[in-house]
């Protein structure tokens, strides 16, 4: 039985290429939605992960264990958090982080912006804004309040003393990689601060990949609260919600999150990524795409967006015929997640392929 009769089938991957069942090869320009940032098949990693396999696997999280005290030191390389929780996707990051923004501040109200998405679980689907992921699943968490992205007078407006938290990414992805502008964000920063709430940052999809660790950065802002998944442990599932406050111990957690295989493999991706300087080469990797029918490339780094004057789902096709594998972020938007691992000639194969399709050209 399956579900997925009609789509491409992948049966291996090596660095940014994958196989399908044919034995077509195809660079993929998306990476599991942005999961895969050192690529497919990495040898180094997948020793590591072979050698955990073989030593300890689980661990109950009232355990403490060498894996999880090394994946935290290589996170603390990067950002200067108190604490973190582990859980198994970047979904769960934020239920976690809406959760501790309502215990810590004893206030209910949630804030987040139109065109957001954090999440398909009840919590992170109320923060999230796209009806066709809502539809059917109601009634949701109340207590969520949605304002225009960017919109720096619906924020004043929207932020009371009443707000627990304000939950924003820095690029949105599925909104369709667009990013925050910088007063926009600063005002959340101030009005959250006045009004003893919370900032919420959610770096699921956009941490690594802006040229710096976490896309926040950009903006010289400290948020209270950072949620991170996808590529952190490239491709073995795990999520985390950093914070400066603590939440006591019985107050949440999770069966297999911070599990010491997935720790190792967090550990050793970001050892990579630091050792290989592959967030700093990030931007220098960028690409921006041209063409009659493109209205601007936009993002940072290595994730892209390409706003299209038309349907974007028919390239997504079309592209695939031509050997290269992207997705959409909105119905005009052709959505870029390469592996960090990709050099600067295969985006401008990425760049080049694509305006080939856009021009019409076989």
């Amino acid at each position: 039985m399956s579900l997925y009769k009609k789509r491409l089938k992948l049966v291996r991957g090596k660095g940014v290429y994958v196989w399908d069942e044919e034995g077509n090869r195809y660079l993929d320009a998306i990476a599991g939605i942005g999961v895969a940032i050192l690529g497919h098949s990495n040898e180094r990693l997948a020793s590591i992960i072979a050698e955990q396999m073989e030593k300890l696997v689980v661990a109950g999280p009232m355990f403490n264990h060498e894996e999880k005290e090394e994946a935290l030191e290589e996170l603390s390389r990067f950002v200067s958090f108190e604490y973190a929780y582990f859980g198994n996707s970047g979904t769960e990051a934020v239920e976690a982080a809406l959760k501790f923004a309502r215990f810590y501040t004893g206030k209910k109200e949630i804030i987040a912006m139109t065109k957001a998405f954090h999440g398909r679980t009840f919590g992170s689907l109320s923060a999230t804004w796209k009806k066709k992921y809502r539809e059917g699943f109601g009634p949701l968490v109340p207590g969520f309040k949605h304002i225009p992205f960017n919109n720096v007078e619906a924020a004043k407006e929207a932020i009371t003393k009443e707000t627990a938290a304000v939950i924003v990414e820095p690029i949105q992805g599925e909104g369709g990689i667009v990013p925050a502008k910088e007063e926009f964000i600063k005002t959340l920063r101030d009005l959250t601060e006045e009004n003893d709430a919370l900032l919420i940052v959610d770096e699921v999809q956009s941490a690594f990949r802006t040229g710096k660790f976490l896309a926040i950065e950009h903006y010289n802002v400290q948020p209270d609260m950072v949620t991170m998944g996808k590529g952190l442990a490239n491709g073995i599932p795990i999520g985390v919600t950093l914070t400066n406050f603590d939440v006591p111990r019985g107050k949440h957690g999770s069966t297999f999150g911070g599990n010491p295989l997935a720790c190792k493999a967090m550990a050793t991706t970001l050892r990579i990524l630091r050792e290989e300087k592959l967030i700093e080469k990030a931007s220098e990797k960028s690409i921006t795409v041209t063409g009659d029918k493109v209205i601007m490339t936009r993002g940072k780094g290595l994730m892209l967006g390409i706003l299209l004057r038309e349907s974007a789902g028919k390239y997504v096709e079309m592209l695939q015929g031509k050997g290269l594998l992207v997705n959409t972020a909105g119905s005009r938007v052709i959505r870029l997640l390469p592996p960090l691992i990709i050099t600067k000639e295969q985006m401008l194969w990425v760049k080049e392929t694509i305006e080939g399709a856009l021009n019409g050209n076989q």
